[in-house]
């Protein structure tokens, strides 16, 4: 399952982040996601090695790259992700923070072919504001984001300018409260599956981290079920508590 970015580039809805993971440990952590059955993978620079140590066992068109850069990533940086990754191209960079110059590096490289799609990461509503009116339109912006902080202004902003949200720790830190317990419950699926559900139903992707093989596996099983309007209500009244 994906969504379509603004240029058409599809972005399955369900990543695995290998970006916090130490430079050894990138390779066998990616290579038991694919396993779980992911086909997204994000890395970040010295995790392009192991990273692509594991998607070469498939066959390339069949696993989505995301590379988050530093906003000041230049054309260099991605060169040498593309060596390390063993790939001729990768489909979405994201940039946290973007300077202009670096942007316009970036949208040369798309334009030469070695990457699909341009995004940005971890801005605050007046920052994105800032770049759509004097840089460029993402195509996509990663960020937190989860049921007690759902950041309702940039999801507008990103519905305003054809943007799709990539939420980054979707569940939220620490244990999740008794309301969403009951409602997995309901559904008969786990707290965290109602939640990444809760998200896909808001039009986001998501991009979950490191876990052992069996959560892998679970947080894969949201797309046999949908949440009723008067639960998705509920999971709105968690905002900021």
């Amino acid at each position: 399952m994906s969504i379509a970015l603004h240029n058409e580039v599809p972005l399955p809805l369900i990543s695995f982040d290998a970006g916090a993971l130490p430079p050894d440990a990138v390779a066998g952590s990616v290579r038991q996601a694919l396993a779980a059955g992911y086909r997204a993978v994000n890395v970040r620079p010295s995790g392009e090695s192991g990273a692509g140590e594991a998607i070469r066992e498939l066959p390339r068109g069949e696993v989505f790259v995301t590379l988050t850069l530093p906003g000041t990533g230049t054309a260099a940086a991605l060169a040498s992700a593309l060596r390390m990754l063993g790939t001729d191209r990768i489909d979405l960079v994201l940039l946290e923070r973007p300077t202009p110059q670096a942007w316009r590096e970036l949208e040369q490289a798309q334009a030469d072919g070695l990457v699909r799609a341009l995004g940005v990461a971890g801005l605050s509503a007046d920052a994105l504001r800032r770049f759509v009116e004097t840089v460029g339109v993402p195509a996509a912006h990663r960020l937190e984001l989860h049921p007690r902080e759902p950041r309702a202004e940039l999801r507008a902003l990103h519905a305003e300018h054809g943007i799709v949200t990539v939420a980054a720790d979707p569940v939220g830190p620490g244990a999740l409260p008794g309301v969403l317990r009951g409602l997995a419950a309901k559904y008969g699926k786990s707290p965290a599956q109602l939640v990444l559900r809760w998200q896909l139903e808001l039009g986001h992707a998501v991009v979950v981290g490191p876990a052992p093989a069996t959560l892998l596996a679970e947080q894969l099983g949201v797309f046999d079920f949908e949440l009723a309007a008067d639960d998705l209500a509920v999971i709105a009244e968690l905002e900021g508590t």
